[in-house]
């Protein structure tokens, strides 16, 4: 009974969750289909935190781990109450009078003394067989000890080890949540990269007609040839070209984020900018800390634990399976130490990236401020006559160019950062 409420509950965590549509196939009219329907949300405009909300509450991941954390729980239960029912065979082997000494004196008002010979005979033949009988049933109860104390031995075993299972299963619980959180954090930031990207394309495709109209207009006069403007219109038809990719990318990755986090899909979806996006120099922290807190080398380590125990728990029949339980702690002392190793590699190359982001912040940045330097003497320039309305619109466009980039820069900071922020609590990647 206990058994079929746990199934019930679980098949109605299932289908509490969504809605299923039960439809037979048509070519195998054996092979059911089950299509999910999502009740999607509509939203005209989502900020990061409203996305990292969503991704963390509708991860099919997490709710993978928490069924499998209650599955291993209740399979440790299950084992714990059948060891707990288990009881040894019993059979305390009694002993008849087997000798011509034994039945003449038996020494058992039960058991009177026999005198003739052939009851004498009679007897002795007949308690020796039931004697042997006995026996035999004292050794197959023994033998049934012995095999159910071996399976005491492996369900306790199976037991501990689904006891780790729970805590490693804690542990990937919480790694998965700081890796989804990265994870949308990077896809929200490269939508936001290339919605700046488009608009600055698009801005500049409308410079460009009016370097096509320019050239056109000189051409008519012999002021220009007509292969300027054909360079001119092989430009603009390039530039569409690439904002016409960009914008596939672009809407392809708004599909996957809307799907990711269960919206309705808009195109014209409005992505609001991160803000306070400060730009700092990369605090480090010392490897040896970030290595104690990693969730990998704590799960490593719940893992020697366990072979550890297995050595001091795991009955074994000869040396061979004692020789296989030291050379399993081996194997996991390794395993940690390759785990270390790696680990540590990672943390130095996540440093090195998220420092190379800074300073290229910093270069963007000295970029932007001497554009802008230069963009004063343009107008300038403009206002004394020297440089036309459309030279100035050109170089508006240089600037902008270097703002995109600077933003660009920005975001690709801001996602490194994050990223070596997170191994402070325990995820390295």
């Amino acid at each position: 009974m206990k058994k079929t409420l746990i199934s019930l509950s679980a098949a109605l965590l299932l289908l509490s969750s969504s809605a299923y549509v039960y439809a037979d196939s048509l070519l195998d009219p054996d092979q059911n289909v089950y299509v999910n329907e999502d009740v999607l949300e509509t939203v005209s405009s989502v900020n990061l935190d409203y996305v990292l909300d969503k991704a963390l509450k509708d991860s099919h991941n997490l709710s993978l781990l928490a069924l499998k954390y209650a599955a291993q729980g209740s399979k440790k239960s299950d084992l714990e109450q059948q060891m707990d029912n288990m009881s040894s065979a019993s059979f305390a082997p009694g002993h008849l009078p087997s000798t011509p000494e034994e039945v003449t004196n038996t020494g058992n008002p039960m058991l009177p003394n026999l005198t003739e010979p052939a009851d004498i005979a009679w007897t002795v033949m007949q308690n020796n067989a039931m004697n042997q009988i006995m026996q035999g049933m004292g050794a197959l109860a023994g033998g049934m000890n012995a095999i159910i104390s071996a399976q005491r031995a492996q369900m306790n075993t199976a037991a501990h080890q689904l006891g780790t299972d729970q805590r490693n299963s804690l542990l990937q619980t919480d790694e998965a949540k700081a890796g989804i959180r990265l994870q949308t954090i990077a896809q929200y930031v490269q939508l936001l990269g290339q919605k700046k990207q488009l608009a600055f394309m698009q801005e500049y495709e409308g410079v460009m007609e009016k370097e096509l109209l320019r050239a056109t207009l000189l051409s008519q006069q012999g002021l220009a040839s007509s292969e300027d403007v054909l360079t001119a219109q092989k430009a603009i038809n390039k530039q569409k070209d690439d904002t016409a990719i960009l914008l596939n990318n672009y809407r392809l990755g708004l599909v996957q984020l809307s799907t990711d986090i269960g919206i309705s899909y808009d195109p014209n979806l409005i992505l609001q900018d991160i803000e306070r996006i400060s730009v700092q120099p990369i605090a480090e922290t010392d490897t040896m800390t970030l290595l104690k807190s990693s969730y990998q080398m704590k799960s490593s380590a719940n893992n020697i634990d366990e072979a550890v125990w297995e050595t001091d728990h795991t009955v074994t029949q000869n040396t061979y399976g004692e020789t296989y339980l030291g050379v399993n702690v081996a194997i996991n002392g390794q395993k940690n130490e390759q785990m270390q190793l790696d680990l540590t590699k990672k943390i130095q190359s996540t440093y090195n990236d998220a420092k190379n982001a800074y300073a290229a912040v910093l270069t963007d940045q000295r970029n932007l401020t001497d554009v802008q330097a230069d963009m004063k003497k343009m107008k300038f320039r403009y206002e004394a006559g020297v440089i036309s309305k459309h030279d100035l619109n050109k170089f508006q466009i240089k600037v902008d160019q270097n703002e995109t980039l600077l933003a660009a820069a920005k975001l690709k900071y801001y996602v490194l950062n994050e990223k070596a922020k997170a191994m402070d609590t325990g995820f390295i990647q």
